[in-house]
């Protein structure tokens, strides 16, 4: 596979805050189609991560690219590293879809409004145009009865399915997963992992966060398990979870397998 098979691909990515240095040099790439799944303990760097790929952190040094585009970072006055064109980082964010643990719907909308906003707002698609692909984003994600309820009246599973719909109505060329269950009832769990499942089988690219290790095996084309802010360990599931070759990584499975 060539440069234009690759969806996303990031080099030596570096972020601090303050004193702390939570990733220290993390590359890794996704071709178009591929489940990147990272494993790790909570501190590790993975969730930062995300947010570098997605922007809403800006890392300190290192190259995002997604498809052939680079972001382009520059430094301030005070020799930060800050976003040369704050347009480039709108049109990023607009083909990358995140959805995190916390779901993050606007709850004065229902969820019908919720999957149709950005993309009336953002690209600019007829009223009615962006309602039917919302409605089969809900039906999609079996849950197109409750389009004209407010969040809180639906479960945290219900809630998080509308926010991968609401995420898919941008038709991403990357969805990013951080923790999409950890927030959820354990009996909720799985109508979110379903829908995930779908999307895999269906060839999205997708990178995912998460603590369900045997969901990140059956789905996972790459396992990237991140030790203190750096890639320990990475190779395909059944070799990661067969034979790992790393002691932190033979012992962070060990732990979670049992659990």
């Amino acid at each position: 596979m060539g440069p234009a098979d690759t969806a996303l691909r990031v080099e030596n990515i570096r972020k601090s805050f303050g004193n702390l240095e939570v990733l220290k040099g993390v590359s890794l790439a996704a071709e178009k189609g591929d489940v990147l799944t990272l494993i790790g303990a909570s501190g590790s760097g993975k969730s930062t991560l995300l947010r570098c790929v997605n922007l809403l952190e800006i890392p300190d040094s290192g190259h995002i690219f997604l498809g052939t585009e680079e972001l382009k970072l520059t430094r301030n006055r005070a020799g930060h590293s800050v976003p040369a064109d704050r347009h480039q980082v709108d049109r990023i964010r607009s083909r990358l879809g995140m959805v995190f643990q916390s779901f993050n719907l606007w709850t004065h909308m229902t969820i019908l409004q919720n999957v149709m906003e950005a993309p009336v707002h953002v690209l600019k698609k007829p009223r009615r145009e962006a309602e039917e692909q919302a409605m089969a984003l809900l039906e999609k994600v079996g849950i197109a009865e409750k389009a004209a309820t407010y969040p809180a009246h639906l479960s945290g599973g219900q809630q998080q399915r509308a926010a991968i719909a609401r995420a898919l109505a941008m038709d991403p060329e990357v969805m990013l997963f951080d923790e999409p269950t950890s927030a959820l009832d354990p009996e909720l769990v799985g109508e979110v992992l379903r829908v995930i499942r779908q999307l895999a089988e269906e060839g999205r690219t997708m990178i995912l966060v998460t603590h369900e290790m045997g969901f990140a095996r059956e789905v996972s084309s790459e396992v990237v398990f991140l030790h203190e802010g750096q890639v320990e360990e990475r190779g395909t599931p059944d070799r990661i979870f067969e034979s790992p070759q790393s002691e932190r990584c033979r012992k962070f499975l060990a732990a979670h397998l049992r659990s």
